[in-house]
């Protein structure tokens, strides 16, 4: 039994066409994780009334890494909201502008607000289950106010 001389030939050319539908679909896999859902809002319940910010909602520990000022969106605020309590310290290493911190409870109750600068670390001394991170000058943050994503 004698073997098609095209064969191989037509082996080659097979693996070839699956390497490159291959390879265009990570550069379109690629070109979409590069441009970010559009922003949610965020409303902060205060004493002068209720604030709208541009925010994100962040739920991942990978989002978590990254905080308002490394980011290079036009965000006002970013919500973190953790599944369990934590009382893990805060950092603004790396952030190119000062921003304000409130830490929240389950119901978004503002519990403790702090303001820092870049490069601060600031250890909460409460557990708490969320976290605002607001731009620093746009809204007044107290206790007792209250966020809603």
């Amino acid at each position: 039994m004698e073997r098609n001389p095209l064969f191989p030939l037509v082996g080659f050319a097979l693996l070839i066409v699956l390497s490159l539908l291959s390879f265009t679909g990570y550069l379109l896999a690629a070109r979409r994780l590069q441009t970010p859902p559009p922003p949610q809002t965020v409303t902060v319940l205060t004493q002068e009334g209720p604030h709208t910010l541009k925010a994100r909602v962040i739920r991942s520990p990978e989002g978590q890494a990254r905080g308002l000022g490394v980011r290079r969106e036009e965000l006002e605020a970013l919500l973190y909201l953790f599944p369990q309590a934590t009382d893990r310290s805060f950092t603004a290493e790396g952030y190119r502008f000062p921003v304000v911190v409130a830490f929240l409870d389950a119901q978004g109750q503002v519990l403790r607000v702090a303001r820092l600068e870049p490069g601060e670390r600031l250890s909460p001394g409460t557990a708490y289950r969320g976290l605002l991170e607001v731009r620093e000058g746009l809204l007044e943050l107290r206790p007792g106010d209250r966020v809603v994503p």
